[in-house]
């Protein structure tokens, strides 16, 4: 008798089993379409398989999901949607009065001067840097300003093609001749890469430059020749903004706010006390959010802290 019992439990079993395997019962739920192509069991949560029909492969330990194929590419950590592009100029120009002085403090001061007086020669320079910079909201009234590429990468904005990423001298001249008739120089100003990091809170943008400008300068003194570099322009533009030639660290107010989404400052000042200040620098910075004007044509816009 009981093996009667046992025998038309699992024939019962068996045909409930294969009904739900045929109409997708689910115990009272929505009744979900059969399963063709998709087959349970072959470790794919697809079709039209869920957690009730099919849990072995719809489970929260599958491997894969019903996602499908095209959109299992890796996502941008950001929406686009919700960052802005700006460019940044900065122009920096050098005038250097000749004379004979000490050999200066640092960092201009240079392990060639030994002896107590040096003859400082004129020198005159001019660059030019500029970077396009994505403009992030980094949670309340904070945004991050940044030209690194890959950060831009991550939002699928191509940086390089708003601006290029470049710093270049636009004059140069040395005029060794006034201090020393004995001496004859040539100057080059090598091209730099410039780039830019900041962040925008509590009314004031705080901007970072990041710039390598060099002079290579060449020549002869009586029958002694030399070949050396020099970083003038740099120590100048540093200077200029705070005080202190080894900072290209900047900070921005609303007193330089000129126009939507357009932000002005220049400077000019004396540095490099040699022992008086002989370098005249005046540094032009320009900061703009930029927006879609018209198809392929880019025009500054107010920044989203304006709105």
């Amino acid at each position: 008798m009981k093996r009667n019992t046992l025998l038309i439990t699992l024939t019962v079993l068996l045909i409930l089993s294969l009904a739900c395997s045929f109409s997708g019962s689910n115990g009272g739920q929505p009744t979900a379409a059969p399963v063709s192509e998709n087959r349970c069991g072959d470790s794919v949560c697809d079709g039209p398989e869920n957690l009730q029909t099919c849990p072995q492969d719809c489970s929260a330990a599958a491997v894969q999901t019903d996602e499908p194929a095209e959109n299992k590419q890796p996502k941008p950590s950001g929406d686009a949607s919700e960052v802005m592009t700006g460019v940044v100029t900065v122009e920096v120009q050098l005038d250097r009065t000749p004379g004979i002085g000490d050999c200066g403090v640092e960092p201009w001061y240079s392990s060639d001067c030994t002896m107590d007086i040096k003859y400082w020669w004129g020198l005159h320079a001019k660059a030019s840097a500029s970077a396009p910079v994505l403009i992030v909201p980094d949670g309340q009234d904070r945004w991050v300003i940044t030209s690194d590429q890959s950060v831009a990468a991550k939002y699928g904005v191509p940086l390089e093609s708003y601006s290029p990423f470049d710093g270049r001298y636009l004059e140069i001249s040395v005029d060794p001749k006034t201090t020393n008739p004995e001496c004859s120089a040539s100057i080059e100003g090598q091209d730099f890469d410039f780039e830019v990091m900041g962040a925008r809170e509590e009314g004031v943008t705080e901007l970072i430059f990041s710039a390598n400008p060099v002079e290579h300068v060449w020549g002869s003194c009586g029958q002694a020749g030399f070949d050396w570099e020099t970083e003038s322009l740099r120590y100048g533009w540093a200077a200029a903004m705070l005080r202190d030639p080894s900072n290209l660290s900047f900070q921005m107010n609303e007193t330089f706010h000129s126009a939507p989404g357009t932000y002005r400052f220049e400077v000019t000042t004396d540095v490099n006390p040699s022992p008086e200040n002989r370098d005249h620098v005046t540094v032009s910075i320009e900061f703009l959010c930029m927006g879609q004007e018209a198809a392929n044509v880019l025009a500054p816009t107010a920044c989203p802290w304006e709105e």
